[in-house]
């Protein structure tokens, strides 16, 4: 655990999530840079969900399965009053479908490796 970290107070397992999300950009990046954006995508999704379990966390809220994401999401969009957060988590959804479907065209996939930063 970094310095900041633990001036942060955050636990050893949110910390674990957020250099897990900051893995996956990482490589997403690099993937993106090599034009595979299949790859690309998978990794995008992995850092959005290790995001979404790093606050969980925060409230000891385990996230066991995919469709919990959905439920989690939704939860914390109703109790801060902001859809933003789930609406913008239903469009990044895409980028997991897309490693299975390659559902995005490469010609606006730039779009989507900028969301999950925004996310």
């Amino acid at each position: 655990m970094t310095e900041m970290e633990e001036s942060l107070g955050l636990s050893d397992i949110t910390s674990r999530y957020l250099k897990t999300r900051d893995k996956y950009i990482s490589n997403a990046d690099k993937y993106f840079s090599k034009n595979e954006f299949r790859k690309s995508s998978e990794l995008l999704w992995g850092a959005v969900t290790q995001s979404i379990k790093a606050l969980a966390s925060l409230s000891n809220i385990h996230i066991p399965s995919h469709a919990k994401f959905f439920d989690y999401t939704r939860s914390v969009s109703k109790e801060t009053g902001d859809e933003t957060y789930h609406t913008l988590f239903l469009e990044l959804n895409t980028l997991h479908k897309n490693f299975y479907d390659e559902e995005i065209p490469r010609s606006i996939f730039q779009y989507f490796i900028e969301r999950p930063y925004r996310f």
